[in-house]
């Protein structure tokens, strides 16, 4: 007897060599419509053509759908991480120029520490060695007379009135006397007498001078050698020192690391066991029907199998007992038993029904509205690049050919309800300049993120809490200096926590004044970077002061095509609150070309008591005096431009 086991199209018999072209075919175009489908809906939630999901749950439903079909079965997974286990190589590396924690390294000497170190190298040689016993080569005290300017035996009149001269008041108006005045014998002997002495002093006296002149350069050749030769001895000291330092700090390091890697990777391994022990362990469950509408619930697992039973039938009513086992999560066994039951078929009656049309009564075609739309999200931002390109060739004037990339991106995420606002905000900041004769220097670099949440406390004031984070990207040098690191990403990173009142009367003022802020200073990389340039002590990469904050927000549309924008942010510090206190103002103008071309003018004035410059003075120690300054910049830049301003709508029941 024949029987037709009907499951519910969980288990479906098949044999793969009866499988027929037109099934293959079949086959291939539905995973060809799969890849499509996979494909369409990934352009939708990359936000291409501005489409965005009704909700951030259904994205994350079909998010984890497309997951699920692109990637390899649980299975599959934990059978190759068994088979990597196996060869004991690691799950995660770290390089060692990623050690953000250096200072915790034992042994390990910072940017601040070596400096200081070099300092006293430096003091030491010149302490030690005898600028006398430094002897000076031959060939650069040889062929004097020809390097430096002396005075020739008729050139000795020219000492005459200075300090190299002293003439006797009798020959100090004695010249040569015309023949004339001769008037014997011994007049001409005396007179010439005089006139031998007074050459014989000029000569001493040129002598003399051209003695000091050849001395006064053999003096000042030997000094320059000299300081140039103990410069040089205590520049290789200091060079060995460093690369020893170097190289025991990257030895330090890639010990250090590879303790802090083996430590992570045995966590990892540790966590990837708890996670197949849970995979092994949980339990999938199988529910298989029969034609009678019987149902049973089999649980498939690898370490705990169950087993049921159920009475299957075909169209006569037949039954046939079964029993099914879960051998793990992929595998059933099934057992007939021992007695089967058959009821035979026996024919039924049949009757037919007439339906009546049913008329829905008249009431039901009046719908009362029972929702509204709301927009409490408004979603926007601008993209803004600019490019300038300078070239000169044979111009007469002068100039040097140049080459400038800006890249700004300002993004905003509003919510606004009767009683709360919450304000979020993005701005990128990027900007490359390339000079003819040097290579790509950086001239803009910000990242900054800030969110704001109030509550109406009083018709336009709300209660209001602040989070603002600041840092770079990329790496910046002291140009033209390109080997010397003074900031980096997250070195600095500042950091502010505001609570106070929020003053905003519209949508383009606000006043927000917080007398509850922390203000916290962080620098990552201290093996590169001097944190004391940012106020931070020597032996420490974090810095927290406590104060008062004021941030000011305002913007105004000038003329249709004119607008401005000033953010204004000024922190007093509680400890010193008439000498510590930080200013950022900036102001943005635009100037409207056409849809998508503006030009944008920048001026951003910032002051920061942490953040300090050389200056020309120095102490009672001799040491460099560093004081704050103003730092201004400012852009001008014409380039492309795209804005976005969408609200985000959805319902609200009215009743």
């Amino acid at each position: 007897m024949k029987f037709r086991f009907i499951l519910s199209g969980i288990l479906v018999f098949s044999s793969l060599q009866s499988l027929r072209a037109t099934d293959l075919i079949g086959r291939q175009a539905q995973q060809d419509s799969v890849e499509v489908s996979i494909n369409y809906l990934n352009h939708l939630l990359s936000r291409q053509g501005n489409w965005y999901p009704q909700s951030s749950g259904l994205e994350t439903q079909i998010r984890g759908l497309i997951q699920y079909i692109e990637n390899d079965r649980v299975d599959s997974l934990v059978k190759r991480l068994d088979a990597y286990d196996l060869l004991g190589e690691r799950y995660f590396f770290r390089t060692t120029e990623n050690v953000a924690d250096s200072l915790m390294v034992p042994g390990f000497m910072s940017h601040v520490q070596l400096q200081e170190e070099l300092a006293r190298i430096d003091r030491s040689v010149r302490d030690n060695i005898h600028k006398d016993q430094i002897a000076v080569p031959e060939q650069l005290l040889t062929n004097i007379e020809g390097k430096v300017k002396t005075l020739k035996e008729d050139e000795s009149n020219q000492l005459l009135g200075t300090s190299y001269v002293t003439m006797p008041d009798s020959l100090s108006a004695f010249g040569a006397l015309p023949d004339s005045l001769i008037t014997s014998p011994a007049d001409f002997k005396r007179l010439q007498s005089l006139d031998s002495t007074k050459r014989a002093i000029l000569e001493e006296a040129r002598q003399k001078y051209n003695n000091f002149v050849i001395k006064q350069y053999v003096d000042s050749v030997t000094e320059a050698y000299r300081e140039e030769y103990i410069r040089q001895y205590s520049a290789r000291e200091q060079k060995l020192f460093s690369d020893s330092v170097k190289q025991r700090n990257i030895a330090l390091l890639r010990a250090y690391n590879e303790q802090v890697m083996m430590a992570v990777n045995d966590s990892v391994a540790s966590s990837l066991r708890i996670l197949r022990n849970f995979v092994d362990a949980e339990q999938l469950p199988l529910w298989l029907h029969n034609s009678a509408s019987d149902s049973v619930e089999v649980f498939l697992s690898n370490s705990y199998p169950g087993q049921s039973r159920l009475f299957i039938k075909n169209e006569q009513d037949d039954s046939l007992g079964v029993r099914i086992q879960a051998l793990n999560r992929n595998s059933l066994r099934f057992l007939i038993d021992d007695g089967v039951t058959f009821t035979r078929f026996s024919q039924r009656q049949k009757k037919d029904f007439a339906f009546n049309k049913i008329e829905l009564p008249k009431a039901l075609d009046k719908v009362d509205k029972r929702f509204k739309v709301i927009t409490p999200w408004t979603l926007g931002g601008n993209f803004n690049t600019g490019l300038t390109q300078t070239y000169y060739n044979n111009w007469k004037s002068g100039g040097t050919s140049s080459f400038a990339l800006l890249f700004v991106m300002k993004g905003f995420a509003n919510y606004s309800s009767n009683k709360t606002k919450w304000e979020n905000s993005l701005e990128i900041r990027n900007g490359w300049l390339k000079p003819s004769d040097d290579g790509v220097q950086k001239n803009d670099d910000k990242f900054e993120i800030t969110t704001r949440y109030g509550i109406q406390a009083y018709k336009k004031w709300y209660y209001s809490a602040e989070l603002d984070f600041e840092t770079q990207f990329f790496n910046g040098f002291k140009y033209p200096d390109r080997e010397t690191v003074i900031s980096g990403f997250l070195s600095p990173a500042k950091t502010l926590i505001k609570l106070g009142l929020d003053y905003k009367p519209n949508k383009n003022f606000s006043l927000f004044l917080s007398p509850l802020t922390s203000k916290t200073v962080f620098v990552r990389d201290t093996a590169r970077i001097d944190q004391t340039n940012f106020g931070i002590d020597e032996d420490k990469r974090r810095l927290w002061e406590g104060g008062l904050n004021a941030d000011l927000s305002f913007k105004k549309e000038l003329t249709p095509d004119i607008s401005l924008q000033t953010k204004y942010k000024m922190f007093i510090n509680y400890n010193a609150p008439f000498s510590k206190f930080d200013v950022d103002w900036e102001n943005t103008f635009t100037f409207k070309l056409s849809t998508f071309i503006n030009m944008q003018a920048l001026f951003h004035l910032v002051y920061d008591d942490n953040v300090t410059f050389a200056t020309n003075k120095v102490d009672a120690d001799g040491n460099t005096i560093y004081k704050p300054k103003w730092q201004l910049k400012e852009f001008v830049t014409i380039g492309f431009t795209y804005s976005l301003n969408k609200p985000v709508y959805k319902r609200e029941r009215l009743n």
